[in-house]
């Protein structure tokens, strides 16, 4: 959990933030709360800190939910290095997935398609996802893809592909280290 959070921490020094900013970011506590969370319910966990863990942090994730409009799921599993760069509307379903080093901007849905619907979205390593968009379904977003403000993914995005539209669409795609490996060279 400590591991996981400071590697958070890192990614919003990277991106330029004083330690005052980062303690004042009400983003940086819900992602503290996820990953106390996440220690709290982990299987074989101590019954003493399970029992009085989980009751508090459903209330204080309830409290932060209902203030910040932030549900971090704490049966979603995010990797080390997640960067919500704007507080609010950020909502994961439990099933969701997301590599390490991932951006979210503010109001990003990743969830089903629909009430009963299984499968959700998995991010792969380093991906950002824009303002206002969509993820639904058991969608696979790949290494090192963007997702563009406003848009609706409802299909896989290959890695390192940027995406926009209603729904979206590839409007840039960049060669990954392994294809550029096997290309031919022209001089």
């Amino acid at each position: 959990m400590f591991a996981e959070f400071k590697e958070d921490l890192k990614r919003y020094r990277e991106f330029g933030e004083s330690y005052r900013r980062i303690a004042l970011n009400p983003a940086v506590w819900c992602i503290f709360w996820y990953r106390l969370g996440r220690w709290i319910y982990r299987p074989g966990r101590n019954l003493l800190v399970r029992g009085l863990g989980k009751p508090l942090h459903l209330a204080v994730a309830t409290v932060m939910e209902a203030l910040m409009q932030m549900r971090l799921n704490v049966r979603a599993e995010i990797g080390p290095g997640l960067l919500i760069a704007h507080c609010g509307g950020i909502t994961l379903h439990p099933e969701v997935v997301i590599g390490k080093h991932c951006d979210l901007a503010h109001h990003v849905t990743l969830g089903t398609r629909g009430v009963g619907s299984v499968g959700a979205p998995r991010l792969g390593d380093n991906v950002y996802i824009g303002t206002n968009a969509v993820l639904i379904g058991p969608i696979l977003v790949g290494d090192g893809a963007r997702v563009a403000a406003n848009s609706l993914v409802n299909r896989d995005v290959p890695a390192g592909a940027t995406v926009m539209g209603v729904p979206a669409a590839i409007v840039k795609r960049r060669m990954q280290p392994e294809e550029m490996a096997g290309a031919e060279v022209s001089v």
